[in-house]
């Protein structure tokens, strides 16, 4: 007879452990996208409810399953390699656009959808059999969340390499509703550049002496990069290596042709261009591109390369176009606005896409400049229609944010609501509508002042002066980045089908009730391509004027402030709005003085914006705002501005005296709290005493007569300083009043006929020893006391020296520097608009500064910390240090007619594209 033992039982759990990875291996791979059943496809789009109306998430699912047979659509497998043939068939599909298209889909190619292929094979044309593009349901539409610099590690190991692929889409936009590029005889915009005279003699040769050493310092980064990392996105400047963040394809080489032409460097830029038939789009060591970073670097460096070798080097636009045209697969969505973070593989390609419930604003409007130039270019409509709707959608959008005329960091771009309980301010429409007449109330701040005054003062209340410091100061993060964890595009409320989606514009993303406002990192390319496209596009549109001007009116209203700086320096900073959709507060909107190396684009965006729309005013904020970067930058140990910090906001713009009192509690936020608590230790401290004057007294009067002479306290052999006790330590009977119970004896003299009472504190007294015998009084333990609280002011100064703080700043969030070129940038935009050499002399600061601290043995590295006067590196050399820092640099000593900003347009990358004449 078979008995069940216990090793049965594991012997029956392994073998269906066995079975079950057999299956699942062979079966499904991983990485593939899920199954899609009849079932799903019937609800795709729809509420679950007969007779409803088709909304943005149909995307002619109907008409699709009115021409798929359902044998077709069981037959989709979740395993690739799985072929099912079926003649063609021919199905319409109408996008939330509200056209339909007429596409021809050979149901039969479903196979390889992984697309792998040996290194080499070419990639198919556009004729190719397309994938079926049967899209499954709404819940299961893609939604991505991504990271613009993402470090892939090759494998080596893996013989195929997987290959992009055109695919048919599955949103196409009917040739007739494309949207084309505006037509006309370009207007007539007011320059941009200062007229300038003849220099003298000695200037010239000093700026030439200058551009000689700033050449030098790019020319040694070049050749480094060319020696140990060519091909690769970036050299490590620290150790010669390399490091790929952006999808491999030599992001430093693309985004620095311009700079070779521009430097003069020919032949460099020669090997280069021609280096670039080497790079392949199609396929990259990342699953996904992302499509902001892709788009500014590499479409615009190719771009800027071409115009400015006037055409010469065809493969430039050649790649260009087979770039774009992966690109483009991104905005195949069903409101027409792109994934940012596209999976390029065929087989997550295949499948339908909807953009994600939480973009970052300046991934998703930051595209137009790249996208506008090709279109020109080429003359291919296609490219300017898909900025052309994110730019409606964001016109739609702007007057009814929780801060109008302003975008929020973070936006639901999915076009689909999941809920009617969300936050946000989703507006109901078509993409193709233009912007709706409405009011366009703007909510008034909280006053971040200290008093209704136009100058601060000593005698300032305090309880009022609070106001001005924001809690964020003391937070461990960087402030205002009002980003909640990301929610799935799919989720649903309980008993709410996940099918259900109904149509919206952009959108607040759900769930979300605390938003950030800000022209700093996550938006500010978003408002500096307003003008610029306006500028590309000859002023013939005028939805990027009216656009870029309801945005400043905010910004100048919330988001500019003058910090409390030493010498009464008149400099503004553009800080951040924190939106609060629960708060109690009659007002829900709080300015954080912030300051970020990002932001200081801002000047020469002002100065930009000031010159080609006549407005005086904004000239003069350019200034300040720059010079406000400039003051940042002379503060610290290195001469280097820190990623972010804190300052103290002024509650007036023209008069704002330095006020030490309000500084200091800026410092420390918790003075009341942080004096209360000392008053209280003290007055313990001294009621601890008045105890031990009483245990001395009542142990005196107890003594019997033969008790010894006490001992010096050196006697007693302590080899540790001597600790208070705690009122704790001191047990009376308050019934019968019996001598103090002591506990323990003394751990550390050794003596056991000997007991120690020290009755020292911070306050002064004295320490008192008493001997006596073992039998007439028992041993006292003595007790730890805390550290005495530190006063006001010297915790204010203990953390100026620990944080090493400038005169000025009450929190530095962020005390690295990456190489970044914003504050250059504007410094080079302000002297080309007015020509004042107080912009180069301040340049050159900057440069020396940088140099002196960042220069490695391969090239430049970021630094960890500029208030350190010996800051670590970090072994980073960013694309941007070629393709922008240095660039800047150069054309701040230039020539004013090399790129010429009345010529070119600079895209955020420090592009350069031809403007229209």
């Amino acid at each position: 007879m078979l008995r069940f033992r216990r090793y049965r039982v594991f012997l029956v759990f392994a073998v269906i452990a066995t079975i079950a990875v057999y299956h699942f291996s062979s079966v499904r791979q991983w990485g593939s996208p899920p199954s899609i059943s009849v079932d799903t496809l019937k609800n795709f789009g729809l509420k679950g409810t007969s007779g409803t109306k088709s909304t943005i998430a149909d995307v002619g699912a109907q008409t699709l399953l009115a021409s798929l047979d359902t044998s077709v659509v069981s037959s989709i497998q979740t395993s690739p390699t799985r072929v099912t043939s079926k003649p063609e068939q021919t199905w319409r599909s109408r996008t939330s656009l509200g056209f339909t298209s007429t596409s021809h889909v050979d149901a039969g190619t479903v196979s390889d959808l992984e697309g792998t292929v040996p290194k080499g094979t070419p990639v198919p044309s556009k004729q190719g059999k397309p994938f079926d593009p049967a899209p499954p349901s709404d819940a299961n539409l893609i939604s991505e969340h991504g990271q613009g610099r993402n470090e892939v590690v090759p494998d080596h190991n893996n013989s195929t390499i997987t290959h992009w692929r055109m695919l048919v889409e599955h949103f196409p936009v009917p040739a007739e509703s494309i949207i084309p590029l505006p037509t006309g005889v370009p207007k007539r915009i007011p320059k941009i550049q200062h007229v300038f005279t003849d220099e003298s003699t000695n200037s010239r040769i000093d700026r030439e002496r200058k551009l000689v050493l700033i050449r030098e310092a790019f020319s040694r980064s070049w050749k480094n990069y060319r020696q140990y990392a060519w091909l690769q996105d970036e050299l490590k400047p620290v150790s010669g290596g390399f490091r790929n963040p952006f999808c491999g394809w030599a992001a430093t080489l693309v985004d620095s042709l311009d700079a070779l032409w521009i430097l003069g460097m020919k032949d460099d830029f020669e090997e280069a261009a021609n280096a670039v038939k080497e790079i392949d789009f199609t396929t990259s060591i990342r699953s996904d591109i992302p499509l902001f970073e892709t788009t500014i670097r590499y479409l615009g460096g190719l771009i800027a390369a071409y115009d400015l070798s006037e055409g010469r080097y065809k493969v430039l636009l050649d790649k260009s176009i087979e770039l774009a045209e992966i690109l483009m697969g991104a905005f195949d969505t069903p409101n027409r606005m792109p994934v940012v973070y596209y999976h390029w593989k065929p087989a997550f390609a295949s499948q339908p896409h909807r953009a994600a419930t939480k973009v970052i604003l300046a991934e998703l409007g930051s595209l137009s400049l790249e996208f506008t130039r090709l279109a020109q270019i080429t003359k291919d409509n296609k490219y300017y229609d898909a900025i052309a709707r994110i730019t409606n959608e964001l016109e739609i959008w702007q007057n009814h944010t929780n801060l109008p005329g302003m975008w929020p960091v973070s936006v639901d771009a999915s076009g689909c609501k999941k809920s009617d309980v969300q936050y946000g301010t989703p507006i109901k429409h078509s993409t193709l509508k233009g912007p709706q007449d409405s009011p366009w109330p703007i909510p008034q701040m909280i006053v971040a002042s200290a008093s209704t005054s136009s100058e601060l003062t000593s005698t300032t209340s305090i309880s009022k002066t609070r106001r001005l410091i924001n809690k964020k100061q003391l937070q461990d993060e960087a402030p205002g980045n009002g980003i909640d964890p990301p929610s799935p595009s799919n989720k649903r409320l309980p008993g709410e089908s996940d099918l259900e989606c109904r149509p919206q514009g952009l959108a607040s993303p759900p769930q979300q009730s605390t938003e950030t406002f800000t022209l700093g990192g996550m938006s500010d390319s978003v408002y500096e391509y307003l003008p610029k496209e306006y500028m590309l596009l000859g002023g013939l549109n005028e939805q990027y004027r009216n656009m870029f001007q309801r945005s400043l009116q905010v910004v100048k209203e919330h988001l500019l402030f003058r910090p409390m700086v030493p010498n009464d320096r008149n400099v503004l900073i553009a800080g951040s709005i924190t939106y609060k959709g629960n708060s109690e507060l009659a007002d829900n909107l709080q300015l954080v003085a912030e300051g970020q190396h990002l932001t200081c684009f801002a000047g020469g965006m002002f100065a930009i914006g000031g010159r080609i729309f006549d407005r005086q005013e904004d000239l003069e904020i350019a200034a300040k705002l720059t010079d406000g970067c400039i003051w940042a930058y002379e503060s610290t140990a290195t001469g280097i501005m820190p990623e972010g910090f804190i300052v103290v906001p002024c509650p007036s713009k023209d008069n704002c005296p330095w006020n030490e009192t309000l500084y200091m509690e800026a410092l420390d936020p918790y003075k009341e709290s942080r004096d209360m608590q000392r008053e209280q230790q003290e007055q313990s401290l001294l009621a601890h005493k008045d105890k031990v004057d009483g245990v001395r007294s009542t142990m005196s009067s107890k003594l019997p007569a033969t008790t010894k002479e006490p001992k010096p306290s050196h006697a007693l052999g302590h080899s540790k300083g001597k600790r208070q006790i705690e009122d704790s330590d001191v047990a009376f009977d308050a019934a019968g009043g019996s001598a103090p119970q002591l506990p323990g004896k003394h751990s550390d003299t050794g003596h056991s006929d000997e007991q120690v009472l020290d009755t020292k504190n911070h306050l002064g007294t004295d320490t008192i020893t008493f001997t006596a015998e073992p039998e007439n009084f028992p041993t006292l333990e003595p007790a730890y006391t805390p550290p005495p609280i530190l006063s006001h002011k010297e915790f204010v100064t203990a953390r100026i020296k620990s944080e090493r703080l400038p005169k000025g700043f009450t929190r530095i969030w962020s005390t690295k520097y990456i190489l970044r070129p914003e504050a250059i940038e504007s410094v080079f935009i302000m002297y080309r608009t007015t020509g004042d050499e107080y912009w180069r002399e301040k340049g050159w600061q900057m440069f020396t500064a940088i140099q002196n601290y960042t220069r490695v043995e391969y090239g430049n590295s970021a630094i960890d910390d500029v208030t350190n006067p010996a800051p670590n590196t970090v072994d980073q050399m960013e694309s941007f240090w070629l393709a922008e820092t240095l660039k800047y640099f150069y054309l701040l000593f230039s020539d004013p007619e090399v790129v010429s900003l009345d010529d070119y347009v600079l895209n955020t990358e420090a592009h350069p594209f031809k403007r229209p004449k």
